[in-house]
């Protein structure tokens, strides 16, 4: 189906150059960088209108019928971030977790500057308790440069690992970068007060 759609879609690009040509004329061969552009444009259009198609199914709740098209999007464009991350998320939701992983795992090899790619990996991991493998995709996110308010999530995910000094670094950190940041001096201070009276419990 996906194919039979995208030869219909590159059939209306290429239309005009066929169509330009008389009809006793042998069509010219396209260079092949046009050609590359137009098979991208295709594929770019067809992703977005899979893409779209999962919304009604969304309204509906017809879970299924959202992660095949997912999944199609995917197979059509490995680089759409936005449709593997939802396609790993509507599978761990119904706890196909090893599904969920693997495809989280092909988002992020697919593409490795992307920091949502391994900041939903990461908070995966987290709602799944799994708090040191949290950390690693978190800290890749971060390091990709997430925004502020998704950095935050390192730290809490260190905290959760029992991590805490790490985590006050982290906090600290995103102090210096951002010194009005009042979700970070809150979280500093308060863990700075909890490892100064666990050290003093230890004396």
């Amino acid at each position: 189906m996906i194919r039979a759609v995208a030869f219909a879609l590159l059939a209306l690009f290429l239309a005009p150059a066929w169509a330009a040509q008389p009809a006793a004329q042998q069509p010219q061969p396209i260079p092949a960088a046009e050609a590359e552009r137009r098979v991208a444009e295709t594929r770019d259009a067809l992703s977005d209108l899979l893409w779209m198609g999962t919304e009604p199914y969304w309204h509906t709740g017809e879970w299924e019928e959202c992660v095949r098209l997912c999944r199609q999007v995917v197979e059509l464009d490995e680089h759409f971030v936005e449709a593997g991350t939802s396609l790993a998320w509507l599978l761990w939701s119904h706890d196909r977790d090893a599904e969920a992983v693997k495809a989280y795992e092909q988002c992020v090899v697919a593409n490795p500057k992307s920091w949502k790619a391994r900041h939903e990996f990461g908070m995966y991991y987290l709602s799944r308790r799994k708090h040191d493998q949290a950390v690693e995709q978190l800290r890749h996110a971060v390091a990709l440069g997430a925004p502020t308010p998704h950095a935050h999530m390192l730290p809490v995910a260190l905290e959760r690992a029992g991590r805490k000094q790490e985590a006050l670094e982290e906090w600290r950190g995103i102090l210096k970068r951002f010194p009005d940041d009042a979700v970070a001096k809150r979280h500093a201070e308060r863990l700075e007060k909890e490892l100064r009276e666990a050290a003093k419990e230890k004396t």
